[in-house]
């Protein structure tokens, strides 16, 4: 349940963290679905409902253990081998895809980051084949895409996800085979960890990517309040490393002795989720079981984190400072222990619901007296749980503005007493519906994210669970959560007095500093200046020579036969979910649901789910220049607003407890998926209301989405109120070195009426700000008001609305509901008449400037942040327009083949410590091709690098590596296959086809066409298109790096035909 709700894992790529995101924004991902595994006897025969069942069955050396029935629906199995103690556990999920979660416990107790550098270490080979990336292209080879793994502060996993089980069962022992038995070279550590360059410049994988992190406002305050709360303990230690650390005090003796420490197979814990048998799970483990017998005994094993935590004496309030280029906007955290994750947990879950309760939504008691106020503490509030063996509780305050910091705590403590002394009454119906929501959450995680459940559900077993009891109380949270509703307020009273009120606490207030940023920027340069001068000119040249020595023992080629005597499986028995999709332009109908009545064009998907998803998209592109600027405001006041009942107002408060009680959950957007507030989403002229509800609720889900986009009614103080939240957010997220590069390059490609630049980070600043000006005078005020219901009033007319829906609807005709004459009221009859039913959808191409005239002499920007370390690049060129283009899938496997892991771009890039990530993806909505660089610590050694092997690439005598190309096509297929891995992905897919203008089973005809791909295909594509990524006319290049890089940066790209504007602030760039 809590098991991702701590502090994030320090291998923070973010386009390698979408799981543990997934988990992070769904607090109560309780349920686990897996399906009963079949062995030798009908299994469901001895489960009965809330009980355990084992058994002393052994299958090829494995015990089976318990069975538990999660929630009373789904089995979850659990074997030991008697042989060498490894367990595993078993959960059937649904879909096409297996996934692995191998996990150990760790425990560190300074800050070397020995448990980050060995999760590093693992992947650059093993005892049986001891070549670096010989993992990953295996794994690319089996239907998956590469390997992964995490390490958080008390435990590291590995996982692996493929399409299938055959590839799965085919890579396990090989995979197993680095966790248990890595190679641990010096040259590995030489290239991975820390080195040395010729230049007297610090690298390597590791160190670049905690240079990245080590210095933002939220490490620092998160890393100070874990040494506050628990000092002198595991808990807070710097598990990642720190710098200085890494440079002079990790050994890889050190990483060695902590590998025979942890890593053995009594500690390792293989947890699979997917369409997979036990037995064959068992035969495929054997080679390794052999291997471990053959080692002989170990010596015995100390659970890790079973030292007790000593108390915390006292209270602590500490303020500390992190680099920044602006004095705006802090952070503060004020934390507490909390039960014991190993004897508490049903405790520990109603604290979960008690923060919840104090902190969610804008009704909440803490977001009412310092979010939902005209003069704000802050932007946002939310809390933690941290499930460690004494936990962590945490109520978090983002974007405060600086002179408040010093007066949140005194405020809280006084909120909080108050509650707790019964001078403000708790609200037991909102209690209540806090509850309802975190169950109904619980089963929206079965459609959403069902193999991390059970994985994040077991790892919590794994560090803390002393029993059988224990692993059926933390695969049935909802048993609890259901024991929790019958509680009365005097339960919640003693909760929050003996946890929060009278308890020892820790105030962390951080706040930006300009003179910090000066001063880590001088004794970084200072440093550098005096390692160069003590290693001398011969020094520097043993360096450089030590490092180009690893790098060629580390890329010694592994024989071909070892990686192709590994199958490629095939793909015809995977199964993907099948969805039949229905629309008012064709003549079929879902179960009960008549398309031509619908009042405006709509879609209907039919699936599997217990769940209704009901989307209603409004097109914006008859919106003035002028009312588009109100967008991103309207977007956030339909859910915040009080809402016009007849003669009757109902109060914001209550709208928002309506909307907790009845949905699972409800958001707006502009653009899908757009990754914030002030950054649109792909089909920029489509803003969204989305809501999901249970089947009961279909026709309350429809009344509720027709009152929020009809009778909202906006008043002049919830405008204030929300425009100064966002406002206070734009301070947090100009210090997001990726954002701002894309937000960057996206102000150099799109017009400047577009929503991409209008709804942007600084113009919708400085709107804002202007807006909260006008509200001070009654008569602008209404003028705000007025401009607000035209634009509401525009974008809801029939002829911009369509409805999107996705249901069982065989299970939504049984329940004898009109599933029609709710969504009557969603527009006016009298307005719907004559209009034609159709979606309409503008491709964001045709929101793009035809070149870059205003830009001229310049292609592209560099912008200097002090808040960023490493360098972030986006460059772009023209690509595919139609997602039907026969080119798409050849130019699809040409990148597959340049950016899988340990290909070309792989080795060049990451493995020589230049970027920790890249990518090179097109973007058929925008016309595009982008080039990415991830935390960068040479920008320009990784942009030479992938110039010169996109060039050798395209060149007509290219050579295509058989075993890469092969590789690249399975790993390819996994991906697209992953698109539908889960009921919400395939119900985003289906509402997402028709904007993009593609049939249903689509992405089933893309795998189909990746094997016909030729290599004249390939040749062809990457003339027509790549090529271009690096040719100096119609290119945009935007990078965001650290202040005293901007000059060396720019003239290096200079060198190469790029000339880039150095832009001093943000204020000043394009994004302006």
């Amino acid at each position: 349940m809590f098991r991702m709700q701590g502090l994030p894992p320090t291998d923070a790529a973010e386009e390698k963290r979408k799981v543990r995101q997934a988990v992070q924004q769904n607090l109560f991902a309780f349920v686990i679905l897996c399906v009963a595994i079949r062995i030798d006897l009908d299994i469901n025969n001895y489960i009965v409902a809330g009980q355990i069942a084992t058994f002393n069955i052994i299958t090829m050396g494995f015990k089976h253990l318990i069975t538990v029935k999660a929630n009373e629906v789904i089995p979850v199995h659990k074997y030991r081998s008697d042989r060498t103690g490894l367990t595993v556990i078993v959960g059937e999920v649904e879909g096409p895809v297996v996934n692995g979660y191998f996990t150990l416990a760790t425990e560190a107790h300074d800050d070397d980051g020995l448990p980050h550098t060995l999760e590093h270490l693992v992947f650059l080979g093993s005892e049986k084949y001891p070549y670096k990336g010989i993992l990953d292209l295996v794994a690319n080879r089996c239907l998956a895409s590469g390997t992964n793994a995490w390490t958080d502060r008390d435990h590291t996993c590995y996982t692996m996800t493929t399409a299938g089980s055959e590839g799965f069962l085919s890579l396990l022992p090989v995979y197993l085979d680095h966790i248990l038995y890595p190679t641990l070279t010096d040259s590995g550590f030489t290239t991975e960890v820390h080195h040395i360059t010729g230049q007297g410049e610090d690298g390597g994988v590791v160190y670049c990517e905690m240079q990245g992190r080590e210095n933002t406002g939220e490490s620092r305050v998160n890393l100070e309040m874990l040494r506050a709360v628990y000092p002198d303990c595991g808990y807070s230690a710097e598990t990642g490393g720190i710098l200085s650390n890494l440079r002079t005090s990790t050994t890889n003796e050190k990483v060695r002795a902590y590998h025979a420490a942890f890593y053995r197979p009594d500690n390792l814990h293989v947890i699979i989720t997917g369409q997979i048998k036990p037995d064959d799970i068992f035969k495929a483990l054997e080679p390794i079981e052999e291997k471990i017998v053959s080692k002989g005994t170990l010596p015995p094993f100390e659970r890790p984190w079973q030292t007790p935590v000593e108390p915390l004496k006292q209270s602590t309030n500490i303020k500390i400072e992190y680099p920044a280029d602006e004095e705006d906007c802090g952070l503060l955290n004020v934390a507490w222990r909390g039960p014991k994750a190993t004897t508490e947990y049903d405790t520990l879950t109603a604290c979960a619901v008690l923060l919840r309760y104090l902190t969610d939504t804008s009704a909440s008691p803490v977001q009412r007296e310092f979010v939902e106020i005209d003069d704000p503490y802050a932007s946002r509030v939310g809390y933690n749980i941290v499930e460690n063996s004494v936990s962590l509780l945490y109520i978090s305050f983002e974007n405060v503005p600086l002179g408040k910091e010093d007066h949140i705590f005194p405020k809280l403590s006084q909120l909080l007493a108050s509650i707790a002394d019964g001078k403000e009454k708790l609200d037991m119906q909102r209690m209540k519906n806090v509850i309802e929501r975190n169950r109904l959450e619980a089963l929206s995680s079965l459609e959403s994210n069902p193999h991390d459940d059970i994985a994040f559900h077991v790892i919590g077993d794994v560090l803390y669970g002393s029993d059988e009891k224990e692993f059926d109380n933390r695969l049935n949270v909802n048993r609890c959560l259901q024991m929790l509703k019958d509680k009365e307020d005097s339960f919640w009273l003693a909760l929050l007095k003996d946890y929060v009120v009278t308890n020892q606490h820790v105030v962390v207030r951080a706040v930006p500093s300009i003179k910090e940023n000066i001063r880590t920027a001088s004794v970084e340069q200072q440093r550098l200046e005096k390692q160069r001068e003590e290693l001398g000119e011969s020094g520097l040249k043993e360096k450089e020579k030590m490092l180009s020595h690893a790098m060629a023992s580390n890329e010694i080629v592994p024989p071909d036969e070892m990686i192709t005597s590994i199958p490629v499986p095939s793909t015809e028995g995977i199964k993907f979910y099948p969805v039949e999709v229905y629309s008012s332009s064709a003549e079929k109908n879902p179960p009960g649901l008549k398309m031509d009545l619908l009042p405006v064009y709509a879609e209907a998907y039919d699936l599997h789910t217990n769940f209704c998803y009901l989307k209603v998209t409004m097109n914006t592109e008859p919106l003035s220049e002028q009312l588009r600027s109100y967008l991103v405001l309207l977007l956030e006041l339909l859910t915040e607003s009080p809402i016009r009942r007849g003669d009757t107002l109902i109060p914001y408060e209550e709208v928002v407890s309506t909307l907790e009680s009845n949905t699972v959950e409800t958001m707006t957007d502009l653009g899908f998926s757009s990754s914030s507030r002030f950054s649109v989403g792909a089909y920029s002229s489509t803003a969204t209301l989305y809501m999901q509800v249970v089947r009961e609720k279909y026709v309350t889900g429809i009344e509720l989405i027709t009152e929020l986009l009809h009778q909202t009614e906006f008043t002049a103080e919830r405008i204030k109120v929300c425009a100064t939240k966002l406002i206070n957010e734009v301070a947090q997220a100009k210090r997001e070195g990726n954002s701002i590069a894309k937000d960057i390059l996206k102000a150099m490609r799109y017009r400047k009426e577009s929503n991409v630049r209008i709804c942007s980070l600084l113009k919708q600043s400085k709107f804002l700000t202007s807006l909260l000006e006008m509200l001070e005078n009654p008569d602008s005020a209404n003028t705000v008001i007025e401009n607000l219901n035209k634009t509401r009033a525009i974008i809801t007319m029939p002829e911009n609305v369509a409805i999107h829906m996705a249901a069982d609807w065989s299970a939504m005709k049984d329940l004898g509901v009109d599933l029609i004459s709710p969504w009557k009221r969603l527009v006016k009859s009298s307005q719907t008449q004559q209009l034609p039913k159709r979606l309409i959808s503008m491709q964001d191409w045709k929101h793009m400037e035809k070149n870059n005239d205003a830009l001229k002499p310049y292609t592209g920007v560099i912008v200097g942040l002090g808040s960023v370390e490493s360098a972030f690049l986006f460059r772009t060129c023209q690509g595919i327009t139609d997602f039907n283009d026969p080119d798409l899938v050849p130019l699809l496997l040409f990148l597959q083949y340049l950016t899988q892991l340990e290909g070309p771009l792989w080795k060049q890039i990451r493995g020589q410590g230049f970027a920790y990530g890249y990518n090179i993806v097109p973007r058929p909505n925008e016309g595009l091709l982008y080039f990415t660089l991830y935390r960068a610590s040479n920008v320009v050694a990784a942009y030479q690098e992938a110039v010169l092997i996109m060039d050798k690439q395209v060149n007509e005598v290219a050579e295509w590596d058989a075993t890469l190309l092969e590789s690249a096509r399975s790993s390819l297929i996994f991906e697209i296959i992953a698109r539908e891995n889960s009921i919400e992905k395939v119900v985003n897919t289906s509402m997402l086809a028709s904007f993009k203008g593609v049939p249903v089973g689509y992405n089933q005809s893309l795998v189909c066409q990746v094997g016909k791909v030729t290599k004249d295909d390939l040749q062809r594509v990457g003339n027509r298109y790549v090529k271009h990524l690096y040719s100096t006319t119609d290119t945009c290049t935007a990078i965001v790096c650290h202040p005293d890089k901007t000059s060396d940066i720019a003239s290096a790209f200079q060198h190469m035909g790029i000339q880039l504007k150095i832009e001093t602030s943000l204020e000043e760039s394009v994004l302006a």
